[in-house]
């Protein structure tokens, strides 16, 4: 093969812009942005100009064949061609893959015997050059894998990455949650490998509200990324079904999206929009000693009423033919999106256990639903029964959260962790030794409130703040008497939920002393 009389600059610099795959921790990339600013009219021309030793250089590389040959790359979209050209030291034989028609979109070629196809087109079939032995072919084949550092979006959509493909995400955290099933990961995707999708307007104003669309100022894209091991597909696959059909709900700022999935080897991950504020118990602990005032009490209510708002359409979506609840609700399970010039917005997440299912098929079989909650502190008391669990068994949790929420605002976080403390109780189904902050005693048709959740209505109620006829008094009473009853009949739905904490938001923004009653 003839070789370079000279060193090429462009591929130096190329290897100096390299970016690594933080994932998988080794693989290099040529990321977008570097494609672009590198590989321009002039810097191809430069590499065109470099003389091939042996070869007769004024005639093959005369500057009207090089100018051809640039316009020719550029106009059929192959720069990423090109460059695997230069890593190998052969960017002259361009010409012949132009001919040949392949262009970026192309990539990855496959052998298929002594013809290449396309990956993702099995009727795009090319021959490489003749002159190329077995070892450049081979190497052609590897070293495309450095410019197909594939883009994300939020377009909802899964592919399956080849395990060389790699990933552009720029960094991992270190302190990633470990789960039973799955590792969830705080990761940075290079900006120029996310891109917003053309999706519908309802879901772009969600990603917005969420400060995920790449600003130009920002030089990387924050995600949460949730990995799955393949013996826990299944695990996947149902928590992707659950997301999938999340992404049908009607508008609702108070729900979490996930962006995209794909698969990879032996793994399958979910990105999801990262909460920059934490969860819920994040915001409770870091706003311990934020002022309790008018404002912050409003804040507060209307984010319960929004959260009920988000629980509503999910129970109601797809009309009367699905049953959809969430089944884990937690303050974990309760992200803070914070937003430019306000305090953020709380939205639920986590639909990993949520179960969607033909509510016919389930009376016609007889079955009852019995998918497990992975946090029992939160879990209804029939969840220690075979009882079939509706959706109000997300009220009851959801009644757990409120009642921590105003302990919050009136007391504190100390105050919370304390009535944590207290319902601590041994809970024999679990084993041994094992306790849960359970909001109930008991199991079956033993099972009745804790007492310890009476005592703490009892006290808030003596606070100005809380007291009877006030908008937390209100809220505290839909809580005792409409969502933590053992008697689901006796339970609110979450339209009933969220028409009475719209009438107390609605109420409270009129009325300051009814919103918050200093005493």
């Amino acid at each position: 093969m003839a070789t370079r009389t000279d060193s090429s600059r462009l591929y130096e610099d190329i290897c100096r812009a390299y970016g690594t795959d933080k994932l998988h921790g080794h693989q290099e990339y040529v990321p977008n942005d570097v494609l672009e600013s590198m590989v321009t009219a002039n810097s191809i021309c430069n590499e065109l100009c470099r003389k091939p030793k042996g070869w007769v250089f004024e005639a093959l590389f005369a500057e009207g064949a090089r100018r051809n040959i640039t316009e020719r790359v550029l106009c059929s979209d192959s720069r990423k061609v090109f460059l695997v050209l230069v890593l190998l030291d052969l960017s002259w034989d361009m010409e012949k893959l132009l001919d040949a028609g392949l262009t970026d979109s192309d990539l990855p070629l496959v052998k298929d015997g002594h013809i290449f196809k396309s990956e993702s087109d099995s009727s795009r079939k090319f021959t490489l050059p003749k002159e190329w032995s077995s070892q450049i072919v081979d190497q052609f084949l590897d070293k495309q894998w450095r410019v197909l550092a594939p883009v994300f979006s939020a377009s909802g959509g899964h592919r399956t990455f080849d395990p060389r493909h790699p990933l552009p995400f720029e960094k991992i955290n270190d302190n990633h949650k470990i789960g039973a099933r799955s590792v969830v990961y705080h990761a940075q995707i290079r900006r120029s490998h996310w891109k917003a999708s053309k999706v519908s307007f309802f879901f772009l104003r969600i990603l917005f509200r969420q400060r995920l669309i790449c600003q130009t100022e920002s030089p990387s894209c924050e995600v949460i990324l949730k990995e799955f091991l393949n013996r826990y597909k299944e695990d996947f696959e149902a928590e992707r079904e659950n997301l999938v059909s999340i992404r049908l709900l009607e508008n609702n700022e108070h729900i979490t999206q996930y962006l995209e999935t794909f698969s990879q080897g032996d793994r399958s991950y979910i990105i999801f929009p990262i909460a920059k504020g934490g969860d819920l118990e994040d915001f409770w602990e870091t706003h311990r000693s934020e002022t309790r005032n008018p404002r912050l009490a409003l804040w507060c209510l209307e984010q319960m009423r929004g959260l009920a708002e988000g629980l509503q359409v999910l129970h109601d979506f797809l009309k009367q033919n699905a049953n959809c609840r969430h089944g884990d609700l937690k303050p974990g399970n309760i992200l803070h999106f914070l937003t430019n010039g306000s305090d953020g917005t709380l939205k639920i997440a986590d639909f990993g256990i949520s179960r969607i299912h033909n509510e016919a098929t389930f009376q016609r079989q007889g079955k009852p639903t019995t998918t497990k909650s992975t946090t029992p502190s939160y879990e209804a008391p029939e969840a220690s029964s075979d009882k079939a669990r509706s959706r109000k068994y997300d009220i009851w949790s959801m009644g757990c959260i409120f009642l921590e929420f105003t302990v919050w605002l009136v007391h504190g976080w100390e105050a919370v962790q304390q009535f944590n403390s207290a319902r601590t109780s041994k809970t024999p189904r679990q084993g041994e030794g094992t306790s849960w902050a359970h909001f109930y005693q008991g199991t079956g048709a033993t099972a009745v409130v804790h007492p310890e959740v009476f005592q703490t209505l009892a006290k808030l109620k003596c606070v100005p703040q809380s007291a009877p006829g006030t908008a937390l008094g209100e809220l505290l009473d839909t809580v005792e008497n409409h969502m933590l009853k053992v008697d689901v009949d006796a339970r609110f739905t979450a339209c009933q939920l969220s028409n009475s904490l719209g009438d107390i938001v609605s109420k409270a923004r009129s009325d300051g002393t009814y919103l918050f009653n200093c005493g």
